[in-house]
């Protein structure tokens, strides 16, 4: 996908965080569904195999045509979350080192663990029961 394409998609401002979330997943599979899974797993290793059987990762020296192309996976990844990405939110995501890391730095600062969300949906519910009891 070209450069030209990653900027027709809207960007995220910050606002409406999961409408968003929902949006991007989908652009992204469509675009390259070996990115939605770089961004769901983290990055491609390129590994070898060692004369004892262990695997460590192969020096960049080493790689051949395949190689770069997993490693530019990873980059395209990151690439179209960035371009998705508005400049206020730009400084949330520059520590990041992967897609995964993005992905996942996005969902925590605006849903939360899962114990914030558990906790907002307890908060949730007791406002409606307290609303229900308020109607009688």
């Amino acid at each position: 996908m070209d450069d030209s394409k990653h900027t027709k998609f809207p960007m995220f401002k910050g606002e409406n965080y999961v409408w968003r979330k929902h949006r991007m997943e989908h652009y992204v599979k469509v675009a390259d569904y070996e990115c939605w899974l770089i961004i769901q797993k983290g990055p491609l290793k390129i590994e070898v195999t060692n004369d004892d059987g262990t695997k460590s990762l192969k020096s960049e020296d080493k790689y051949v045509e395949a190689d770069y192309r997993n490693v530019e996976k990873n980059s395209k990844a990151m690439s179209i979350l960035q371009y998705g990405i508005g400049e206020q939110e730009i400084n949330r995501i520059s520590g990041c080192s992967s897609a995964k890391d993005i992905w996942d730095n996005l969902s925590l600062a605006y849903e939360g663990t899962s114990q914030v969300k558990k906790c907002r949906v307890d908060l949730l519910m007791q406002q409606y029961e307290m609303f229900n009891m308020g109607r009688d």
